[in-house]
């Protein structure tokens, strides 16, 4: 491909990219910290889950040990 024809690579490289091709890497950038963001909300709700599953779990733990008349060793 000849220079300037369709699809051929930019004179300038990739580093001095126009406002096209910054934006464009702007707009991956925030896609990309979208997903994470989408991510790390999704691991809070799984880890609260997780500490309240525990928490009933040592409510159960405890109550079983009261009525078995103390902890046992």
């Amino acid at each position: 491909m000849a220079g300037g024809d369709t699809g051929a690579p930019r004179a300038t490289g990739a580093s001095h990219g126009d406002a096209f091709t910054k934006r464009e890497k702007a707009n991956e950038d925030y896609a990309i910290r979208m997903r994470e963001k989408e991510k790390l909300l999704e691991l809070r709700k799984r880890l609260a889950e997780q500490q309240d599953h525990l928490k009933k779990l040592e409510e159960h733990i405890d109550e079983l040990s009261k009525s078995s008349g103390g902890e046992q060793k």
